[in-house]
Parts: structure tokens; C-alpha cells; sequence
């Protein structure tokens, strides 16, 4: 490899924060692969993470359309999760799935995690047994053929369970046949990530909170009809105007929306790359954003960073989504002067709240 690859990784809602961990470690471990986790659109994870059965070519034009709306080509690699059964003809892909450059959507792989679940239920190897298979996939893409008897090896037949919990319970690593290959092909990278999650202390327990909650088949998931978004509302606004957003921020809560505003959420925030968690959410996860135009709110550099988020959800729905509420006649760089506003002089908070909630109110009819 003579330049760093990128490959993204799905951060599923039940291990995103052992994953992140994980893809810290992996990145600063080697400089081979960048590891990026991603969070897609809740309407895939809708259709990802609900129970059933998925054609696996389906699985992969989500995968595909997730890896081009964050920004990537096909030369990127991303591994995504579902909890359906993955089937090919008539077939099930118990674990792992993957296209090869060769095929219509290349560079590709998704790993079933509803196996995994029924099958160590009671044990601390679920998130493990995952990490064996993004590790396998990673070996086999770089050409390093899977062995169908068990030495407890990460190259094992990944789709025998006991080979799998052999090769956790001994320690991950790659047998001392394929620790030389790899060794004579340079790609020594395999082998430092595999010792990255040998020594994560965090995942090496046997009965961990961490375990029993990624495990857990009695948690409630996603649901069809489940909403798409994490708010209602997502208020962006100057610092200087964070008075008119808290008023208004209180008044919908009070009604029981789900309202982004910073200060209520400093334990999401906390630990963050905030440039790209609030790029995210203004993008992705909140029905309606609720911008407070005013001169302090077109010379921030965050307000502009959050408006730009917002004004591309906007332009790929082509529908309302940006709710603008003047402040003074300031004008901001994309929202043209003919956009329907409120003002907060003329209407004060309650009435502005009001005519927000009649929004989301017909929205969800």
C-alpha cells in the first residue's frame, strides 16, 4: 500500500462509543488504513437495524449511498452493520458479506449481527466477535485466505461460531502461518490492530455492564415507524443571542420536544470533534432547524459552520426544513430574502413556540 487508505466504519447506536475507541486506537497504532466511523441518516439505520431478512445487494446500495452522502467515492472502503439476516439467492450470510473491486458496488462489506446475538447471549464476546470479523475482512481484501480448521486463528472459517469464541477466548491473533505471511508481505498492520484489542482492557471482562448492554436482545431498536430524527427542533445561534434560544428552547420542552440547545446537552458534547458531530446533526438528525438571524449570527464561525450543514439537508430534500427567526434585518449568506421568517419582536416567544408546534403537530400527521 503506498498511500493511506480510508475506511469507514458504521457506528452502530449500541456500540458507537467501544467502536470510536477502538478506531482511535487503530489509527494511532499505524499508518497504513485511516479508520473514520460514520453515522448514517436514521432512514438507513431504519432499515438496517430492524429484524428480518435483507438481499444482500441491498445491503450494499445502502452501504454505497451512505459511503457518496458523507462525502466519499467507491475507492473507500465501509463496513456496515445490520441486525437482518443477510441472504444471497437462497442462501444466508450469517457474518460477513463483502464486493470486490470487480463488482457493480465495490469496496463493500456488511456484517450480520442477528447470529451473533442469538448465539453468545450470557457471554462478553459480542463485541469481540465483531471486531474478528471487520479484522478478517480487512485480512481477506488484502489477500490473506481464511483456513477452514480451527487454530484460533483470526482467519478461522468466520462463519462457525466455535471458531470464533476459540479464537476470543485464546486471544485474538492470527495463527503463526499466517503471522509469517503477512510478515513477508508487509502487511505487519494486521497484526498491531489485532494486539490493539487484546490489550483494550474495557472489552477483556467477562461480565461487563459494557457487554451485557451491546447483547442485550430484549433492547428495544429502531422501529419502522419509529421517527427518523434525535430532535424535533435544532436551534442554532450566536452567543450573543443565547437568551432568545433558551426562552424558546424552555417553551418546547415544556410541550415535549426534543430540542437541540447546547447547554442541555453538554453530555453528548463532551469528548466530541464538535466540527463534525454538529455538522452531523444540523445535516441529519433533527426535523426542523430553527436559525436566530442577527449581525452576531453571520460573523461566528460556528453559526456559519452549523447554517452550512443545514442549507445542504435543505437543498438535498428540497423541502422546509430551515426556520429562520429574525432578530434585526441582518442578511445571511443562502437564505434568500423572499424565505417566509418570524420575527421575535413582533411575535415574542410563545407565539413563535406556538406556530412551531402547529408545524410539528401537522408534520407528524
Amino acid at each position: 500500500m503506498d498511500k493511506m487508505n480510508t475506511i469507514l466504519i458504521h457506528l452502530h447506536p449500541d456500540f458507537s462509543q467501544e467502536l470510536k475507541a477502538i478506531l482511535q486506537k487503530w489509527n494511532s497504532c499505524q499508518n497504513v488504513i485511516s479508520f473514520l466511523g460514520i453515522c448514517p441518516k436514521r432512514e438507513y439505520e431504519v432499515k438496517l437495524l430492524t429484524k428480518g431478512a435483507i438481499p444482500s445487494q441491498e445491503t450494499f446500495a445502502i452501504a454505497a449511498r451512505i459511503r457518496t452522502e458523507a462525502g466519499f467515492t467507491s475507492d473507500e472502503r465501509i463496513i456496515i452493520f445490520t441486525e437482518k439476516r443477510i441472504y444471497t439467492n437462497e442462501y444466508y450470510q450469517l457474518f460477513l458479506d463483502n464486493t470486490l473491486e470487480r463488482d457493480s458496488i465495490p469496496n463493500i462489506a456488511t456484517i450480520s449481527l442477528d447470529f451473533i446475538r442469538k448465539s453468545i447471549t450470557g457471554k462478553s464476546y459480542m463485541f469481540r466477535a465483531i471486531i474478528i470479523n471487520i479484522l478478517q475482512g480487512l485480512a481477506e481484501s488484502d489477500g490473506f485466505q481464511p483456513h477452514h480448521e480451527t487454530k484460533g486463528c483470526i482467519l478461522d472459517f468466520c462463519e462457525n461460531m466455535p471458531d470464533i469464541v476459540y479464537c476470543i477466548e485464546n486471544g485474538l491473533k492470527f495463527c503463526q502461518q499466517h503471522e509469517d505471511v503477512i510478515s513477508k508481505k508487509n502487511r505487519t498492520y494486521l497484526i498491531e490492530l489485532a494486539q490493539v484489542v487484546n490489550n483494550y482492557e474495557s472489552i477483556d471482562r467477562d461480565d461487563t455492564a459494557i457487554s451485557k448492554r451491546i447483547s442485550s436482545l430484549e433492547k428495544a431498536r429502531l422501529q419502522e415507524n419509529e421517527s427518523g430524527f434525535d430532535y424535533d427542533v435544532a436551534l442554532s445561534f450566536a452567543g450573543e443571542d443565547r437568551h432568545y434560544a433558551k426562552e424558546l428552547c424552555k417553551i418546547l420542552k415544556n410541550y415535549g420536544k426534543k430540542v437541540f440547545y447546547d447547554k442541555s446537552e453538554k453530555h453528548k458534547l463532551w469528548g466530541e470533534d464538535l466540527y463534525t458531530f454538529l455538522y452531523d446533526l444540523y445535516r441529519l438528525r433533527a426535523k426542523y432547524c430553527v436559525i436566530f438571524i442577527s449581525e452576531h449570527y453571520a460573523r461566528k464561525t460556528w453559526t456559519n459552520h452549523e447554517r452550512k450543514a443545514a442549507q445542504e439537508r435543505a437543498f438535498k430534500e428540497n423541502k422546509t426544513y430551515i426556520l429562520p427567526i429574525k432578530l434585526d434585518n441582518t442578511e445571511i449568506p443562502g437564505i434568500s430574502t423572499t424565505t417566509g421568517y418570524l420575527n421575535w419582536f413582533d411575535e415574542g416567544p410563545k407565539s413563535i413556540a406556538s406556530i412551531l408546534l402547529r408545524k410539528l403537530n401537522e408534520e407528524s400527521i
